[in-house]
Formats: C-alpha cells, sequence, structure tokens
C-alpha cells in the first residue's frame, strides 16, 4: 500500500465520528470533526466544499471538482459516520498498524475506502476540472441509523448523477445492487406487581418475547418469499431487546428494535412497513409499532432514482 494512503488513513480512524444513536460507547460522537478535516482537505486539492447540516452537529460533506454545468455526474460516496467502539479490545482511535493492519474504528467501514477515494482525487486533482465527466466525493452522515444523510442528499440532488460508487466493504468486488432496510420499534405494555405476586401483574417482557417469536414464525417466511438474485431475500433480525427494572417487579413495559432487510419486489408488492403492520394485526399481536425510519416509496422520489437509491444503501 502506499504510505501516504496509510498516513491519511491513519488521520480519519484518529478523528472519533461515532454515531450518537446507538449505544456510541463514547462521548466522541457525531461526523462533524471528520467533516471539517476533510472539508481543508478537499479544498487543498482543488475542491469547492459544502457542508449540508442534516441534524444539529451533524452535516453531509458535499466537495465538487467541477462546475454544475450539465456534464454527467458520477459520484463517490462513503459514509462519515462509525458504529459504536463500547467493548473493543484495540484503542478504537489510535490507527495502529501491526501485523500488517491498521487498526482502529472505521479503518473498513468506511474510512479504508474513503481514504482510497480521496487519493485518487488528490492523484488527478488537474484532469477533474476538464474531464467529460465530473466526478463528486460526498460524504454522508447517519449512514449507521437512520440514513437520513444519504436520503436528503437523494431527494435533493439525485438527479444530477448518472452514477454512483459506495465506500463500502464488500472484499473487494463490485456489488450493484443491495437491500434497503427498515428498522422498527415495537412495544408492549403490561401492568406492574411486585414478583412475590407476579399474577397480580402482566408481564410487559412476556408478551414481547412471544409477539417476536410469533413475527419470527410467521412474518420471516412471508420475508423469505420475496428474493433478488444479487441481494438475496429479506430478512428480519431482532438486533435491541429492553424493558424491565427491577427482578422484583412485574415489568410494565418493553421495546424491541428490529431491522428488515427489503428486496426490490417486497417494495414493489407493497413494502415491509405494510407486511410488519399486517403480520401483527393478523395474529393479534399485544405489541404497538412507535417508530419506523427508513421506508421510502417510488412516487415520493421519482422511479428515475430507484436504482440511484439502491446503490447508496437508502431504504426503500
Amino acid at each position: 500500500m502506499n504510505q501516504d494512503v496509510v498516513s491519511l488513513l491513519q488521520q480519519l480512524v484518529r478523528i472519533p465520528s461515532v454515531n450518537p444513536d446507538n449505544a456510541p460507547g463514547t462521548a466522541d460522537c457525531g461526523e462533524q470533526m471528520l467533516a471539517v478535516f476533510l472539508s481543508g482537505w478537499l479544498e487543498s486539492i482543488g475542491a469547492t466544499v459544502s457542508l449540508e447540516e442534516i441534524k444539529p452537529g451533524r452535516p453531509n460533506l458535499i466537495a465538487r471538482f467541477a462546475p454544475r454545468d450539465g456534464r454527467p455526474r458520477i459520484l463517490l460516496g462513503p459514509h462519515l459516520d462509525t458504529v459504536g467502539v463500547g467493548g473493543m479490545t484495540v484503542p478504537p482511535f489510535g490507527g495502529e498498524i501491526r501485523e500488517g493492519r491498521l487498526w482502529g474504528r472505521g479503518a473498513s467501514d468506511t474510512k479504508g475506502p474513503m481514504a482510497a477515494m480521496l487519493w485518487a482525487l488528490s492523484g488527478h486533482r488537474d484532469a477533474l476540472m476538464h474531464a467529460p465527466v465530473a466526478i463528486d466525493f460526498v460524504a454522508f452522515m447517519g449512514e449507521e441509523s437512520g440514513q437520513w444523510g444519504s436520503k436528503q442528499f437523494a431527494k435533493q440532488y439525485g438527479w444530477e448523477y448518472c452514477f454512483g460508487i459506495v465506500g463500502e466493504p464488500t472484499s473487494m468486488q463490485i456489488i450493484h445492487v443491495t437491500k434497503g432496510s427498515l428498522w422498527a420499534t415495537l412495544r408492549s405494555h403490561g401492568r406492574a406487581a411486585h414478583s412475590s405476586r407476579p399474577e397480580a401483574g402482566e408481564n410487559a417482557i412476556l408478551k414481547l418475547t412471544r409477539s417476536l417469536d410469533a413475527l419470527d414464525r410467521h412474518l420471516v417466511p412471508k420475508l423469505a418469499a420475496f428474493h433478488h438474485p444479487m441481494a438475496g431475500r429479506s430478512t428480519m433480525n431482532v438486533g435491541v431487546i429492553r424493558g424491565g427494572s427491577r427482578p422484583n417487579i412485574v415489568p410494565d413495559l418493553a421495546e424491541a428494535e428490529v431491522d428488515i432487510r427489503i428486496t426490490p419486489d417486497l417494495t414493489a408488492a407493497g413494502g415491509a412497513l405494510k407486511l410488519l403492520k399486517n403480520t401483527i394485526a393478523d395474529h393479534d399481536l399485544p405489541v404497538e409499532l412507535v417508530n419506523a425510519h427508513g421506508v421510502h416509496h417510488l412516487n415520493e422520489v421519482g422511479e428515475l432514482f430507484l436504482d440511484f437509491l439502491f446503490l447508496l444503501d437508502v431504504d426503500l
């Protein structure tokens, strides 16, 4: 590897940009610091850079090397945020090199691809202005949670681009389609009581877990019927569960967060949210859907952007 690229990657890893939305494991959260660093770096190689705040202190970065003059545009699109650092056994922001590898949060997803893109752009800075195709670098916030950055960018600027290359770890294989995702929070209510007389209460955790089991038995097979030759089948994962306050209190509230991965034919059939709601209703499950994000319908963004949105890993 070119040592200059390695040094750049070390700099990127050493700037914390942990997504604050899901158990970050550190107080050093948010994308702002990394976006500011990248802004200066890109301006130094001739880009015109703008930071567009999507959530407070959490911007997208857009760097253009050629004017918006009607020529075809290509997007290079990594994301700024990383997952949390809790439980890591190496310094998460150390950028240490040992055993032929660089260690730190984001080294693979996606600061490694980001460094490669940046270095490629810096090596061709003179040609970028006059090439028949414009190449932009766009770094998105919030990819590891609600993907607000890519959704907002696609709505506002998607029509300008004919092609995109996303910086995700794919074992060096070119992947031209990916699943969308729906993140949903399910909540069950019970009635608190002392555990010496649990029959006087109503256990919200048991109601929730039995509902999740029912979804596993009834919803997951329905999802598996929707399939894409490259992306595989639609799936569901229960990723977070929480409830209760003490062992000696019957819990009156419990919640779970599920992640449903969506293939294009599921979108065409009405979408994951509709299927989830119908399954809950059909089996009279004692849970309510209190939050769901990631669902986009084609009529909101235009059918022409379908392939672009899937390439950006935007939820459909």
